[in-house]
Formats: structure tokens, sequence, C-alpha cells
């Protein structure tokens, strides 16, 4: 795809106000002093406004290309006005820049029609000739604007501004002409405006000799008049009357210094106007044919979705429209014809199917028929009572695991005494079967008031189903000997004491083909009242979620260079990881080493999230890949605006957009704490 371009306003200004002063200053000077300040000052408060509107129209268009750029949402009010207003932005500049051209022209044409405000004929006829440069250039001015304007629209603003189907069709409400007045219109303004300037300078440049009343010239004079021509009259007399009868014309010095400068700036100017028109001729007329011959080509290869994008409203602006007009219908006559075989095959095998059936039919015997009847009769009724009987024993199965499932999900912490412990909150809890391997745990320490001093369990066990369900149990039942019998408070012994439970309970030696089930844990302990948070994991990590108030970092600085903390900022708020420690409660490579507890200073505000692995490992989406870390930790910092419930409609909202028609490949815990 085309790299996104930025928005070109002021510098298409200011280029061609550069090229206006160069055409115009040779004449500048040669206004008279106090009317020359009284023009310029009125030209230069114009000239501030016309920046000011060009800048302000501009403005929305920058605003939509620079937010696109960078992948971030667009107000619809702006995606509406530079839709509207885009087609007619050419005129629109041209017709700001003209202004200072206007009310300058009606400010001049008042001084010399009007009120005559010059005392003397000379300064007069200098006025009126500035007056003729300034209308030329003026012309010339507003033409650049406009067409590099359109060339700007025409070749690198249209595709980001239009749908594909708008594209498709011509996007103007008029239709343009044919090229080749648009060629003669560049030919016009690329060389004829330019170098009626250079006349004007050249006819402004010369004095009549009658004007200035010679009536006898001596001969020094008439050397001076004409130069080394002089010399090709043998009789003075002879050139005196050549003056009188013709009124001839000669180039003073002053009026020479004003010719040459007039024309050099004239020539420059013509100069960079062809270069400039030149290239935005070319590239309207060359690049969409090239598009257009390059999907002609795709098209001869067999690809029918491809289309060209109708930049121009002239002839080739027709051709790209009517060739996309010919792509499409040729898609629609393929697609019927593919949909016609597909039928008419399918037709022919039933129909072949249907006589090779008859012809079986026609040819079995009557016996053997009846004999396989008899037979398929003792299947039937055989198949039969299995079905019933594996009926029987799946509803005895099921109705078993169902009851284990009441059990488990009696043994998980009630509401009540959530809502007392956490205050806001979420668990976002989705077995993959009846029963889950994936459990919460918490406990309030020494029977505290609200929202005190609590702890709090994430845990995934090995597998899922029946085999997870039990060894969470076993987890939830060691947890409560540690912490309630035992009164072990400190997260990293409690997670060593459990790890050596399930070891001795599983009878797990670490011998090959011996069992190596195991627990990965998050377990934080939360003083609310003094904001702090104590934390030890086996492999399942913690997040917390800060917003970020006036662009100031929070003081988290403390934790970026340790090894067991993991710092993001994103869109205003700044995510923490707790890292876990990688030993699973269970059997391990691993096994003298104990766990590490981490804590970290909260505060309100704060959103702790605890979480198995299920979220991130779900496949989905359009090429079925797992969610992954990276999307879960976008998503919890995109809905940290959201209340604590919002927050939990929203991640449900979107893991099934993700999922879509896959399975659920594993048990789903995910809890949200508000602090």
């Amino acid at each position: 795809m085309q790299k996104i371009p930025k928005y070109k306003g002021l510098r298409i200004y200011l280029v061609a106000f550069i090229l206006y002063y160069m055409l115009i200053s040779p004449m500048s000077s040669m206004k008279p002093k106090k009317n020359r300040l009284e023009l310029e000052t009125l030209f230069l408060k114009l000239l501030i406004a016309v920046f000011v509107m060009g800048f302000l129209y501009s403005l929305p268009f920058k605003i939509y290309f620079r937010r696109k750029r960078k992948n971030k949402p667009i107000p619809v009010f702006i995606q509406k006005f530079c839709k509207k207003t885009l087609i007619y932005s050419p005129l629109i500049h041209s017709g700001i820049a003209s202004i200072v051209f206007i009310i300058n022209g009606l400010y001049m044409v008042e001084k010399l029609f009007v009120t005559d405000a010059f005392q003397s004929g000379l300064k007069r006829e200098i006025y009126l000739q500035y007056w003729l440069v300034f209308l030329l250039a003026g012309l010339l001015t507003v033409t650049f604007i406009y067409y590099w304007q359109k060339h700007r629209v025409q070749i690198k603003y249209l595709q980001f501004i239009y749908t594909n189907e708008e594209l498709r069709k011509s996007v103007y409400r008029f239709k343009a002409g044919k090229i080749k007045y648009r060629l003669l219109i560049s030919s016009t303004l690329t060389t004829l405006l330019p170098l009626i300037i250079v006349v004007v300078y050249m006819l402004l440049s010369i004095t009549s000799l009658k004007e200035l009343n010679i009536y006898a010239p001596s001969q020094t004079e008439l050397t001076l008049i004409f130069g080394g021509y002089y010399r090709l009259f043998n009789d003075p007399v002879t050139l005196t009357e050549l003056l009188d009868k013709y009124n001839l014309y000669y180039f003073n010095v002053p009026d020479t210094i004003l010719m040459f400068i007039g024309i050099g700036m004239g020539i420059f100017v013509s100069i960079i106007y062809l270069l400039f028109f030149v290239y935005w001729t070319n590239s309207s007329l060359l690049k969409p044919i090239a598009e257009l011959l390059k999907n002609m080509q795709k098209t001869t290869g067999g690809k029918l979705n491809n289309y060209s994008i109708v930049r121009t409203n002239d002839e080739i602006g027709d051709l790209a429209e009517n060739y996309n007009v010919m792509t499409s219908k040729l898609g629609d006559y393929i697609s019927d014809i593919a949909k016609m075989n597909a039928e008419l095959e399918v037709k022919v095998k039933e129909r072949t199917a249907e006589i090779e059936a008859q012809k079986e039919e026609i040819e079995a015997q009557r016996d053997e028929v009846e004999s396989q009847r008899d037979e398929i009769e003792q299947q039937r009724d055989y198949v039969i009572n299995q079905r019933d009987l594996i009926s029987t024993q799946n509803k005895a199965i099921t109705d078993s695991i169902e009851y284990a499932g009441n059990i488990q999900r009696a043994l998980l912490p009630p509401d009540d005494v959530l809502r007392q412990c956490l205050g806001g909150h979420f668990i976002f809890y989705k077995p993959k079967d009846i029963v889950s391997g994936d459990f919460y745990w918490i406990h309030k320490k020494e029977n505290q008031g609200y929202q005190k001093q609590v702890f709090i369990v994430a845990a995934d066990c090995t597998g899922h189903g029946v085999p997870g369900a039990f060894l969470s149990m076993l987890g939830t039942a060691f947890l409560n000997e540690i912490v309630i019998n035992e009164e072990e408070y400190r997260p990293a012994k409690i997670l060593d004491k459990l790890k050596t439970n399930v070891i001795k309970s599983l009878h797990q030696t670490g011998e090959i083909g011996k069992s190596r089930d195991g627990i990965d844990i998050a377990l934080c302990y939360i003083d609310f009242e003094n904001l702090k948070l104590e934390y030890a994991g086996a492999y399942n990590p913690v997040y917390i979620v800060r917003k970020i108030t006036n662009d100031d970092v929070p003081d988290i600085e403390q934790y970026k260079n340790s090894r067991f903390y993991k710092i993001e900022q994103k869109n205003g708020c700044v995510l923490i990881e707790i890292k876990a420690d990688k030993i699973p409660i269970g059997v391990s490579p691993k096994q003298g080493a104990s766990f590490i507890q981490k804590e970290f200073n909260l505060e309100e505000g704060d959103f702790v999230y605890m979480f198995s692995d299920g979220y991130v490992d779900q496949f989905g989406g359009t090429k079925r890949l797992k969610f992954l870390y990276s999307r879960f930790k976008e998503t919890l910092i995109s809905v940290n605006n959201l209340s604590i419930q919002q927050q939990l409609a929203e991640i449900e909202k979107i893991h099934n957009k993700w999922k879509g028609d896959e399975k659920q490949i594993d048990d789903i815990l995910l809890i949200g704490i508000q602090i």
C-alpha cells in the first residue's frame, strides 16, 4: 500500500507567494514611496489573513492524515468534513489566495480611476504599470496554487479519504472536459502567461522619443540615440527628419535596469512553472494509466477482485470507471457460471446414483434381500440395545460429574464472602467441562473488619475436567490447612508448604512414567488499609494497571531495575507485571528451590488482575491464532476507564468475539480487584 502522506497546505501558499514577489519585485521599487507603503501594508495584512484562513481550512486535513498515519481513531465530524470538501479544496485554496489580490486590486482601481490620488502624471503612470503587472502576477499565483493542490488531491489524498467502493466510481460531481483542453491550459500557464509578464516589462521599459520634445537634436544627442547605427547615415538632417516622421522608442538607463530584472524574473519563474506543470500534468495522466494497465494485467492473469481508482474526471477517469464496471460484471458472470456448473454436477451425480440404485435393485435376488433384511434387523436390535446401555452409563457418569461439579463450586468462596473481603471486584470463571482444573480461594486474616487484610489465590491445576478438579480440591484443602490451621501468612512460605504437601500426597518421585501433576498459582496478600501487596507465584504472574494523570509517570522508579517486575506504559496507563517464579507446585528439576516473595505499594484506583492461562491460550481470530499475553495486556489497559462490572462485561465480550466458532481449549479464570 502507498504510504499515508502528510497534508500540504501552507507550503503551497508560501512557494506561490514567493514566486509572486519575484514577478512583482522589479516594479515594487518604482511605486511612489507613500503609495508603496500603503499598498505593502495592506498587502501584508491581507497576506497574513489569507495564511490564517488557509491554515484553519487545512487543519482538519492535517489532523485526519496525522491520526491515520499513527493508526488512531479519527473523529466523525473531521471525516465528514474532509470527504465533503476534499474535491473542492483546489478551488477553496485558490479562492482564499485570490482574496488578497481582489481586495488589493480594487484598492488600486480606486486610487487610479476613482479618486485620482496622484499629484503628477508620472507617478500615476508608474502606479498603473504596477497595477497591470500585479494583475498578471496574481493570476499566475492563484492558478499555481489551484493546480498544485489539484495534483495533490488526485494523486496523493484521494484513496485515503474515500472508501474502496466510492473510488470505483467518479467522486466528482461534474465532468472536467477533455484531456486536450487540460494540456492547452497547462501550456498556456507554463509559457504564455509568464511570457506575457516578460513582454509587459519590455513594453513598460520603452520611452517615446517624441515625448522628449527634442526638436533639433545635436550631433551628440543623435549619436546617443542611434548608437553605432549613426555611422550608417551620411547626413544628420536625414536622422532629424526620421525622428520627426516616425514615433521611435528607446530604452533609458532606469528602464533598462527594470527590463532586465523583470525579464530575468519572468524567465526564472517561467522555468519553475514549466517544471511544476510538466510534473503535475504527467502525473495526472501517466499514474492513472499505469494503475489501469497494471490492473488489466492482473485481470488477464485471473484476478478479478482488483479495481482502479478513478482519480480524474476526464477520459482517463471514464476509462477507469468503465474498467471497474467491466471487472465487476465479469466477476459476477464467472461466479454465476461456477454456481451453475456446481448445481449441474450435483444433479448429474444424483441422477447417476438413482440409476445405479435401480440397477442393483433389479438384479438383486429376493431371497438374498430378505436374508439381508433379517440380518440388518438383528444388527439394528443389537445397536439399539448397545445405544440404550451406553446412554444409561453416560447419564450415570454425567450425573456423577455434575454432582462433583456442584461439590467443587460449593468449595469456592460464595459471593457474599467475596464482596465482604474484596469490595469492588469481578471473577470471570468459565470451566471447559462440567468440573474445572482452575479454582480460586480467599481468606480474610484473623476475621478482621471489612476489607482489611486478605489472602486471594488464582490457581490452574494440571489438565482440566475430572483430573484437574481432583487436584483443585486437594489444593483448596491444603491452603485451608496451611493458612487457617497453621497460621502461615507469608505468601512465599505458603507456596513452599503447598508444594511439599502436593508432592507427598501424590507420591511424586520425579521418575519417568510417574505422576508429574502440579499447580500453577498466583497468591496475593493485600493490605487494603495500608495499600500493600505481597505476592508469590508459580508460573502465574500478577498485573497491576494504574492510570496516569496529567501525563505524570507514577512513582514506580524503584521497580524499574528489578528483574522481578516489568513495566509497560500505553494510552495514559501503566501496567506493572510482577513476575512469577518458574517453579511449579509439584515435582520438578528445581526440587530444592524456594519461592521468592515480592512486594508492591498500591494506590487508590489501581486494578489488580490474577488469572490462569486459559484466556490467553484460546485460539480464535481470523487466522486461528492464540490470544497471547500482548493482546491480554492491551485489553486490560483498554478497559481501565470502565467500572469493575463493565470491565467484566467487556472482557467477556472480547473473549467471545475472539473465540468465535472455535472450541474452548482450557478452563478460564480471571479475577479483577479495584483498590
